[in-house]
């Protein structure tokens, strides 16, 4: 009985994280990503959110310099300038979005390797089906988890 105790209290404990960590994102703003992600096809595409307290407030779609279905590439120019629009707007990046087109919405060992801040998320954006799928990640070293995510309707 004690060790059902425990596990409920682990699984009460990383539900809590779950929803601390949880992301809201404006449905016009998720929309947005979506079709980036769509038109941009076949290659992936990429791009960063703001906003604060875990809201996503303003989308920043980003041009692919690699021109690849497998990577995405933007110069440290490019960021460093879009960091500094969103610092303008008193915002701070929330979360870097990508896209498989072909694979499923989970990070690869690259993705994994190549994030540079475990604060900021990682979405990834699938359209392996026909409905894109969209999953948010936390990455931390050379490890990840899922994170909740809310699309407000009424935005």
């Amino acid at each position: 009985m004690k060790i059902l105790k425990w596990l409920h209290y682990l699984l009460s404990l990383r539900r809590d994280n779950m929803d601390s960590e949880k992301i809201i994102i404006p449905q016009s703003l998720y929309d947005k990503m979506i079709e980036h992600g769509r038109v941009t096809l076949p290659y992936e595409a990429c791009g960063m959110f703001s906003g604060n307290n875990q809201k996503i407030k303003s989308f920043w779609p980003l041009e692919n310099e690699s021109k690849s279905d497998r990577r995405f590439f933007v110069s440290k120019k490019v960021v460093e300038e879009t960091i500094q629009k969103a610092k303008e707007l008193d915002e701070q990046i929330l979360a870097i979005y990508h896209t498989h087109p072909s694979t499923a919405p989970t990070p690869s060992i690259y993705d994994i390797k190549h994030h540079v801040d475990q604060d900021v998320k990682m979405v990834i954006i699938s359209y392996k089906t026909k409905s894109a799928i969209t999953k948010w990640y936390r990455i931390m070293n050379s490890t990840y988890e899922e994170c909740l995510f809310l699309i407000d309707q009424s935005r």
